[in-house]
């Protein structure tokens, strides 16, 4: 029966490639690399002197953004959507958005103008930071886990390979924050394990509230993160309730002045964002293809625009549960043929063309291929027990569900990137000694 491979086993392999003053300049390297491909993307994009034109309008206003621009305009949080000038009277408060992001670019906008160029920059700029950052959990990770080896494959890769760059120089969102974000919390929770003391859970919990307030998608990976800590310290003999509860009491101190906030501006309690059944109602109804539509939705659509602002947000969105909810009772059987249809699309990337018309040739290749070979590498990761295995599992089949039964987009895969590259580099190293091995013992047997 496999073993499963401790962080010791992991650790052993550091002598046989160096010694331990090495390990920084692998992550100085890596980070390096990354930011220099990215600036380089970057400009090769944008133009020498960052031209923007109308091209790339369509990345850089969204319903972040368009929050910012209320919030830059002193208007406060509102607006979500574009067709109204930002901060009409009419537009009430809004929760569609987590607030951590739509705050920094708000901002930025107040520093550098309301969707200038040089704010276009600034953000792009701080994204390419944040993802060449993410080689350093991602070496930290694979210290602890599939081992240094395979954490200086995917390092190399995530800086190198164009796919996980693009990201920073094209959308303004949370996508390269959040990518930054699980990756540290996957590697807080390794080091918690054994953690003895109870400050470092409050830590844990802090930083998943702050995690939440940028994504609350990112939820399933503290599900499956906890689930994990409970299993292993019940097994080693450790402590893991009151750790797992101070990290959910912490994570809701957390999260409390936003939904503090939005009882006082809505009158009613809304939680971390509110567009959930909206999400829900605009991909599952009778015919859908199974994503969203622009034609159901207040950015594309006069008569949704004119409904949402003559209700509000909340009554807006309880609408579209009503007859959400009524499609899934009385066909069942579509309901589950669209989530399937999402599952496939989360990882297929068909909705690439939907989504980024002009986006390069190695958008169409690359995105299915990381994931085609996602599915071995994570069989392989857990028939061999490598440490952890139950965590890389749980955060990366746990964290799509909510997009199988709402919407799903390529950039949502992004989150879960670093891990899916961790596990793949193991399975492509395991391959390589697997063959090396049999090749050597072939030439032994011809001698």
């Amino acid at each position: 029966m496999p073993v499963e491979t401790t962080p010791e086993h992991a650790r052993a392999e550091a002598p046989r490639q160096g010694s331990g003053r090495d390990k920084p300049s692998a992550a100085f390297l890596t980070v390096t690399l990354a930011l220099l491909v990215r600036l380089g993307l970057m400009i090769a994009t944008h133009g020498i002197n960052f031209g923007f034109g109308e091209k790339y309008t369509y990345y850089f206003q969204n319903e972040t953004t368009n929050i910012s621009a209320s919030i830059a305009n002193g208007y406060g949080y509102v607006w979500p959507f574009t067709g109204l000038l930002f901060g009409d009277p009419k537009a009430g408060p809004t929760s569609w958005i987590a607030p951590v992001y739509p705050y920094f670019c708000a901002a930025v906008f107040r520093a550098f103008g309301v969707f200038s160029r040089e704010s276009f920059f600034f953000i792009v700029l701080v994204q390419c930071f944040l993802s060449a950052l993410t080689c350093i959990p991602i070496l930290k990770i694979a210290e602890k886990t599939v081992g240094r080896r395979a954490g200086i494959v995917a390092a190399f890769v995530w800086a190198l390979f164009p796919w996980f760059s693009q990201w920073a120089i094209t959308y303004i969102w949370e996508i390269t924050l959040s990518a930054l974000l699980v990756s540290l919390l996957f590697w807080y929770a390794l080091r918690l394990e054994k953690a003895t003391t109870w400050r470092p859970w409050v830590g844990f919990g802090a930083l998943w509230g702050f995690a939440l307030l940028v994504n609350p998608s990112l939820g399933t990976i503290l599900a499956a993160s906890l689930l994990y800590l409970a299993y292993y310290r019940h097994r080693i003999r450790l402590a893991w309730l009151r750790p797992a509860l101070l990290t959910v009491v912490m994570c809701a101190l957390v999260i409390s002045p936003w939904l503090i906030r939005n009882r006082v501006v809505f009158g009613e309690f809304a939680f971390l964002r509110t567009d959930f059944w909206f999400e829900f109602w605009n991909s599952n109804y009778h015919g859908s293809p199974g994503r969203d539509w622009v034609g159901r939705h207040p950015t594309g659509s006069d008569t949704e625009r004119a409904e949402y602002l003559r209700v509000g947000e909340l009554a807006y969105v309880r609408e579209k549960a009503v007859p959400a909810k009524k499609f899934v009772r009385d066909h069942p059987g579509e309901f589950v043929w669209l989530c399937a249809k999402r599952f496939v699309t989360f990882w297929d990337g068909s909705t690439m063309k939907y989504f980024a018309p002009a986006a390069p040739w190695w958008f169409s290749w690359s995105f299915p291929i990381f994931s085609q070979l996602l599915l071995p590498s994570l069989i392989l990761v857990c028939v061999r027990r490598i440490h952890a295995w139950q965590l890389f599992a749980g955060a990366i089949l746990l964290y799509p569900v909510p997009y199988y039964i709402t919407s799903t987009q390529v950039r949502y895969r992004h989150a879960i990137e670093p891990l899916m590259l961790l596990v793949m580099a193991f399975a492509l190293l395991a391959s390589i000694d697997f063959f090396r091995g049999r090749a050597r013992t072939a030439g032994e047997f011809e001698s």
